[in-house]
């Protein structure tokens, strides 16, 4: 018996996204023409009724943003459309506790409600600054990628998807790569989070015993690391999976635009896609190549 309590106790639980939440996949300002790209948003979640779910948008913004790029902006990235189909499980299947994917990937990490990817808090360069100290961000929280995705995206939580008002229980605010939902920083009890109410995760269980990530307004405002276990056709390539700051970065030290074999820790079932990606997520193991 005290085995199956101490195997319990070390896995937690979280169900599919509602229809609800699915429905608040949808552009922010209905009509709105994004002013960079001159095009409409489209951005839907849709439940495959085959045991998994589906997060489309094309990448546009549907708020306002800074004109891109511009000499204000410090930024020199235009913003493009890109089209990314998130495919997750509608049951998330979780890892142990003790286990989570520590290793969070390059690139992004989730899609927002408004439709906008979100990246680690972490830039891409290979250095740990926080991007909040490091990059220049709009009016929304969001900035343009380097070509040639040129992809608006969030590293942090953004007021422009969901507006928030004290005391009261946020939202959803987006999804994880792992099928996980994303709240915003006020929990079911109207209190704001910071890190020190969340797991190593940046998440927490909730009074029905749903755990949920959340945003927060202090480092590192948004996932830590991922509990949840990722499809092999969410819609992101091997090579993204390499280790972003603060995780033990030496075999990690040829980043993007080159790369290195050596830092690509996980591996796609390319037969049975729906199958979870396959990790060596090990600090010590890594530490041998």
């Amino acid at each position: 018996m005290l085995r199956l309590v101490t195997f319990l106790s070390s896995l937690v639980l979280t169900s599919a996204l509602t229809t609800e939440e699915l429905a608040a996949f949808k552009p922010r300002l209905a009509n709105y023409t994004d002013i960079n790209t001159g095009k409409k948003a489209v951005v839907n979640g849709t439940d495959n009724d085959d045991g998994s779910q589906t997060i489309y948008t094309n990448g546009i913004p549907s708020h306002n943003t800074w004109k891109f790029p511009s000499p204000e902006t410090d930024n020199p990235n235009p913003i493009k459309e890109n089209v990314f189909q998130m495919k997750i499980y509608s049951t998330p299947k979780m890892r142990p506790m003790n286990d989570p994917l520590r290793c969070l990937p390059m690139g992004t990490i989730g899609v927002a409600t408004s439709g906008t990817i979100i990246d680690s808090w972490y830039p891409a360069e290979a250095t740990c600054l926080d991007v909040m100290e490091f990059e220049t961000l709009d009016i929304c929280e969001g900035h343009p990628s380097p070509p040639p995705q040129n992809a608006y995206h969030y590293h942090s939580y953004s007021p422009c998807v969901q507006m928030p008002v004290c005391g009261e229980a946020s939202t959803i605010w987006g999804v994880a790569i792992d099928g996980i939902p994303i709240y915003g920083p006020w929990d079911e009890n109207g209190k704001q989070l910071t890190k020190a109410d969340l797991d190593e995760c940046g998440g927490k269980t909730d009074s029905k015993g749903r755990y949920k990530y959340h945003m927060t307004v202090d480092p590192n405002y948004s996932i830590s690391c991922l509990r949840g276990e990722i499809r092999s056709d969410v819609g992101k390539r091997p090579d993204d999976f390499m280790c972003t700051c603060p995780y033990y970065d030496v075999p990690f030290k040829s980043r993007p635009p080159s790369f290195s074999k050596d830092a690509q820790i996980c591996t796609f079932n390319t037969t049975t896609t729906s199958e979870p990606i396959v990790c060596k997520d090990n600090i010590e193991e890594i530490k041998k190549k």
